[in-house]
């Protein structure tokens, strides 16, 4: 992948050519060819460094919405256990009433209830917060998808530029 000062050096390229353009004619015939050839290549370049964009734009699209399916099935699994849970603490509360002669055993078994209680709570709040995630996620999937509009829409303007830019490198008659 090209880092940032990679990038910015292109730019830096960019732009002296543009300064070059807007001084004037070219010169020579062989420095007229060499430039076209250096628009081209960078143009090239950019439309490389475009495409290759997509391509992770598309790759990143996947990947957020295999992470969907996970959280979905990831709450589907959260929710399984809450309703054992609550099966759990009702075979707890029955085995409660049946050792009433055992304080000891009865006092343990009222403490894990309550920690099954805590647990059932905190798996709903756990399934919550999967939900709202699952709202960000596809709020992400939007965003991602009008990033792939952008780049085609920019992929299209690089086309056009090079179209322009081969046509300015054309001698003039």
């Amino acid at each position: 992948m090209i880092k940032r000062d990679q990038i910015d050096a292109l730019n830096a390229v960019l732009s002296d050519l543009e300064s070059d353009l807007e001084r004037g004619p070219l010169g020579d015939a062989a420095g007229r060819t060499d430039r076209a050839l250096w628009v081209r290549l960078l143009t090239a370049l950019v439309a490389v460094l475009a495409l290759s964009n997509l391509y992770f734009v598309n790759d990143l699209t996947d990947e957020v919405a295999l992470i969907i399916d996970r959280a979905q099935e990831m709450t589907d699994l959260f929710g399984r256990v809450a309703e054992r849970m609550d099966q759990i603490r009702a075979e707890v509360d029955d085995i409660d009433q049946s050792v009433v002669l055992m304080p000891v055993v009865s006092a343990q078994m009222r403490e894990m209830a309550s920690h099954v209680q805590v647990m059932g709570q905190s798996v709903t709040v756990m399934d919550r917060s999967t939900e709202g995630l699952g709202g960000a996620v596809a709020t992400m999937d939007g965003t991602v998808r009008d990033m792939t509009m952008r780049f085609y829409d920019l992929n299209r303007t690089l086309g056009a530029m090079r179209i322009d830019v081969d046509q300015m490198a054309r001698p003039v008659p």
